[in-house]
């Protein structure tokens, strides 16, 4: 019976260290809990008066790893990408079928903290994560660049 329990046991630890569907991390190497920083999004909402907490997307997930990738690897920083896509291209090529579509990006900040502080004092980003019409994101680090896609899909 006891040459059974560890490799049960070990199973069972193996298991547990697998991540919950909306707690992925992020693969650009960084340690960005999806499902933390959604979270974060949705109190400042409430906080604000919008009731109505962000949903997951994987494929606006994909959208913000794909800009964030881009905007560290190139070293830039515009809504602008790779051939010249906008964050509506980058979110239709990811397989997302978008009504409204809005990018935060930013860059250098240490932790997602002071992230939610900068945007939430810069008058335009903190519009796009207050904004009831946005009921979903997707939210990526790579480098120092963030970026946060937020959609509505039609």
């Amino acid at each position: 019976m006891r040459r059974y329990l560890l490799p049960l046991l070990l199973a069972a630890a193996v298991a547990a260290c697998t991540p919950t569907a909306g707690t992925e991390r992020v693969t650009a190497g960084e340690s960005v809990d999806i499902a933390s920083a959604g979270a974060q999004f949705s109190v400042q909402r409430a906080q604000n008066g919008v009731i109505r907490p962000l949903g997951y997307s994987p494929a606006l997930q994909a959208a913000a790893e794909a800009h964030a990738q881009y905007l560290s690897r190139t070293g830039g920083f515009s809504h602008t990408g790779s051939g010249g896509s906008s964050a509506m291209n980058r979110v239709r090529r990811a397989g997302y079928q978008p009504c409204l579509v809005a990018e935060n990006i930013a860059r250098g900040q240490p932790d997602i903290r002071t992230l939610l502080s900068d945007w939430m004092a810069s008058p335009d980003h903190r519009s796009n994560i207050l904004n009831p019409q946005l009921t979903q994101y997707g939210f990526a680090q790579a480098g120092s660049a963030w970026v946060l896609v937020l959609a509505r899909p039609c």
